[in-house]
């Protein structure tokens, strides 16, 4: 069997309404030389019986018997992946048709790019686009990586050589594991926006995985764990240790709002 190009990673928990859905984006790619992992994480509805039902031989399906978490789901499905390259789409976003050619164009025009995501729309539950996101206008000026995550997860894809350079995700995240994974990136290797519209993602509905982790005590800690990181891995101006400081405040502030409540 022909070795694929790329290895798209797919996470799944609880996402019968769009799985089907989900996997007909990749299934339906201009660029055909691709695999699919598919780890059901532990479902408890109907998507291992969804995911079981797909015909399709690129298809690489793992079934948890229990969720062993985002983090560790990713990192398995990093081990199992052959490609090249690696893209993620969760089990609840669309990619667009011509998501992994546009992608794999760019990485073979831009030799030193090193993980490369895109602009986004956000899509309701019943798939009508709610807003546009313009990810290559916001992260212009690079350094804004550095303040706040702007890249869509499922808009991703990295060289597979990269994980020799600075390993998986990071298993001390088990929220902003996406966000960590990117600036270890950016501390030492280019990261691109491709300026088009190549992924629908899912607003946050009751199944999503934002929605299940909002309002964590866990998410503070690992924003603020981050912040600390941040600091102490790049150097910044007077004016941006500024930006960092108050961002520091307002973190103990929700931390101290979340424990009386």
């Amino acid at each position: 069997m022909k070795k694929p190009t790329v290895s798209v990673l797919m996470t799944i928990f609880n996402h019968q309404e769009y799985l089907k859905r989900s996997i007909k984006s990749i299934q339906i790619q201009t660029f055909n030389n691709w695999e699919l992992i598919a780890i059901d994480n532990g479902s408890t509805d109907n998507s291992t019986k969804i995911l079981k039902s797909i015909k399709e031989s690129r298809i690489k399906k793992i079934f948890l018997k229990k969720n062993i978490g985002r983090t560790k789901c990713l990192n398995l499905g990093l081990k199992l992946s052959k490609g090249k390259f690696i893209a993620i789409l969760d089990s609840d976003d669309i990619a667009m048709k011509g998501r992994l050619k546009e992608q794999i164009k760019y990485f073979t025009k831009f030799k030193k790019t090193w993980l490369l995501a895109s602009n986004y729309k956000f899509i309701d539950e019943k798939n009508k686009i709610s807003i546009k996101k313009n990810v290559y206008k916001k992260l212009k000026n690079n350094r804004k990586i550095l303040f706040e995550n702007h890249i869509a997860h499922s808009t991703v894809m990295f060289k597979r050589d990269l994980l020799k350079k600075i390993g998986i995700y990071p298993k001390e995240y088990t929220y902003a594991q996406d966000y960590a994974f990117y600036l270890k990136i950016y501390k030492k290797y280019k990261i691109d926006i491709l300026n088009k519209y190549l992924v629908d993602i899912r607003i946050n509905h009751k199944d999503s995985e934002t929605f299940r982790s909002a309002r964590s005590k866990l998410v503070l800690k690992e924003e603020f764990n981050l912040l600390i990181w941040r600091i102490r891995n790049f150097k910044y101006s007077i004016i941006e240790y500024t930006i960092f400081i108050f961002k520091i405040l307002k973190n103990i502030l929700k931390i101290f709002i979340y424990r009386i409540f």
